[in-house]
């Protein structure tokens, strides 16, 4: 089974593609999409829709989950982070493809049992399942924010499918 996780931004747009295979977990690809050389939100959403079309039909995801969005404090940022996962959802709905989201907190209460965790926490749990070899990887990772918060959401995802 494949499960792509999405951690949608307007600016940056992380996807983490996880392989469930023989009840191992293989992290196959993952990358953030930056928009910063696009001049407009305009360019900024087709740039992120036609990029992830291209992921989608390269992988062929089972299931998709998506960071759901939150606006409280930014309103506007609130705003263009739902446009991206706007763009998700329909690349996985031309695609036929399940969805699932999660808010922000119910990740970080899931890896850490505590929902307002920093993001440094996720980083250290998700670190501890590469150097247990829970999830396995063959490329050199470079993580970066967008990058944990998309494996994170396909982790979770994969786990709850198992269970």
């Amino acid at each position: 089974m494949k499960i792509l996780g999405i951690d949608p931004g307007i600016n940056n747009l992380a996807f983490a593609l996880l392989e469930i295979k023989n009840g191992s977990y293989e992290l196959k690809d993952w990358e953030t999409l930056n928009t910063k050389k696009c001049k407009n939100l305009i360019e900024k959403l087709t740039y992120l829709f036609n990029r992830l079309k291209e992921t989608v039909t390269k992988f062929k995801p089972d299931i998709i989950g998506i960071e759901d969005t939150f606006a409280k404090t930014y309103p506007r940022a609130g705003s263009t982070l739902a446009q991206a996962q706007a763009i998700a959802l329909l690349v996985a709905g031309l695609h036929n493809i399940p969805v699932k989201t999660y808010h922000p907190s119910e990740i970080k209460k899931f890896f850490t049992q505590y929902g307002k965790a920093e993001k440094e926490d996720i980083y250290h749990i998700l670190n501890l399942f590469f150097r247990e070899k829970i999830v396995n990887f063959k490329f050199e990772l470079n993580p970066d924010s967008h990058k944990i918060d998309a494996l994170a959401i396909a982790l979770i995802l994969a786990l709850e499918l198992q269970t």
